[in-house]
């Protein structure tokens, strides 16, 4: 099954290719990608937060243009290029083998942007793509209007693994890694379930710890 979604992924890239767009941070003409060339080059490598977590970019300047038109015009060509840097992120996990990749859940939504986004990656790189096996059980508040404190309260217990984790690798994919509480208690309640492992890849990561 794998093979065959990379197949169907290819050749939609290889038509959205093909079309014009405005860069997402300067708005110049660019074809088949979020970011002109010139905007490409203010892009800023993450540092590593750990040999489990990987992060591709710092969420600064044409990275956050790229995914704040992703999330809140639905534009492909952006989902497009950040499906491309979480290829990119992946390199640095390539010697682990991973029995499926899963996105961080939604409460009461399923199908969201970073749903489709993980399910391009998965396609991309021949991952089972497996989003039933964490579900977010409970309503919670914004995290980002929250101190790093109430953060973890907020979250505590919001999620549920399916047994069917057992003994596996799993990635859990998000698009922005900012103080870890939401993917540390999903990797938590994935362990708890009996993973194995989990390894977490995110698109960016913001720049500066975060306040207490």
């Amino acid at each position: 099954m794998p093979y065959f979604a990379k197949i169907i992924y290819n050749l939609r890239r290889t038509g959205s290719s093909l079309f014009t767009y405005d860069c997402a941070h300067c708005g110049k003409a660019v074809r088949g990608r979020a970011l002109c060339e010139e905007c490409e080059k203010l892009l800023m490598p993450a540092a590593e937060e750990n040999e489990n977590t990987v992060s591709v970019f710092y969420y600064d300047s044409a990275a956050k243009s790229a995914l704040l038109k992703h999330k809140f015009s639905g534009c492909d060509y952006c989902a497009d290029t950040l499906c491309d840097w979480l290829c990119v992120g992946f390199e640095k996990l390539e010697n682990q083998k991973f029995d499926f990749a899963l996105p961080v859940p939604s409460f009461g939504v399923t199908e969201t942007k970073l749903y489709y986004l993980v399910k391009d990656f998965c396609a991309a790189k021949e991952i089972p793509f497996k989003p039933s096996v964490l579900k977010k059980i409970r309503k919670t508040e914004k995290q980002h209007n929250l101190s790093a404190k109430d953060r973890k309260e907020n979250l505590k217990d919001a999620f549920k693994a399916s047994s069917a984790v057992a003994g596996k690798t799993v990635l859990l994919i998000d698009d922005i890694l900012t103080t870890g509480t939401t993917v540390s208690e999903c990797s938590k309640t994935l362990l708890e379930a009996g993973a194995e492992k989990v390894f977490v890849l995110t698109v960016l990561k913001t720049k500066f710890d975060y306040e207490e």
